[in-house]
């Protein structure tokens, strides 16, 4: 569940609402712009640990349809396809790139724009109860599906909810740094590429993934083996964060 929560931290909507607040912060509230990232995802983890707790609680007394499983099943996969071949379509016909989601778009414009951390808390909350069909669809499904006690719910929820921090802090942290130590904020827009490009993979990657698994559940690869793949993805975005970090400001090269 904490390497779902770190890979489920690199959604393309998380990108897109951490660089989205994280770059109209930047020059305003300089403060809160460094945390953007772990606000949305200490909101969002909330949710997603409260609902793992009470579907626990509940889940003995009442079952879920399955046709309304094997519809939902199909959701991600398709949002996940959707998003990569938005991102491509704009990284090939824009040089100033920015991360573009598909749920950010029904967020009230009040609260998409809000500088108050509260506000940024409460998007992430927002996303996981209206929005969010990803991979913390899976943690519910497994909660209910086991029937966890309530502790070991908790448990998974939380773990979730510190993969998903660490990853959505790196991320917001990492922009500002590029935003704060580039004049140009060429060496922002070039981070955004690269970026950009991650999403494009992964997107389409786990979302054919998805899909296929749904259709040919036979073909679904074993927990332990998704469980090596989350780590090894995890640890190339740990090298590509580290050479972007470390790496000398462009006013000096």
């Amino acid at each position: 569940m904490l390497f779902l929560g770190l890979r489920h931290g690199f959604d393309p909507d998380h990108i897109a609402i951490i660089d989205g607040v994280g770059v109209r912060l930047a020059q305003s509230n300089s403060r809160i712009a460094k945390w953007t990232g772990t606000l949305f995802a200490i909101g969002h983890g909330s949710i997603v640990t409260s609902v793992a707790v009470m579907i626990s609680m509940f889940s003995h007394s009442w079952e879920f349809p399955k046709q309304v499983w094997e519809i939902l099943d199909w959701i991600p996969g398709l949002v996940l396809i959707l998003v990569g071949f938005l991102n491509l379509r704009m990284l090939l016909r824009s040089s100033d790139y920015k991360p573009k989601g598909l749920k950010i778009m029904f967020l009230p414009k009040r609260l998409r724009e809000s500088s108050n951390p509260m506000g940024i808390i409460i998007m992430g909350a927002v996303f996981a109860m209206v929005f969010d069909t990803n991979t913390q669809a899976a943690a519910w499904a497994y909660t209910a599906t086991t029937r966890l006690s309530v502790i070991s719910a908790l448990l998974l929820g939380l773990s979730f909810s510190i993969g998903m921090i660490i990853t959505d802090t790196l991320d917001s942290r990492i922009l500002y740094l590029l935003l704060k130590r580039s004049t140009d904020q060429a060496e922002a827009f070039n981070y955004r590429r690269k970026l950009g490009w991650i999403i494009v993979v992964l997107s389409i990657v786990v979302g054919s993934y998805k899909l296929i698994s749904v259709a040919q559940p036979q073909l679904a690869l074993a927990e332990n083996i998704l469980t090596i793949l989350g780590i090894a993805f995890f640890s190339v975005m740990a090298i590509f964060y580290s050479i972007i970090y470390y790496s000398k400001p462009l006013e000096n090269k």
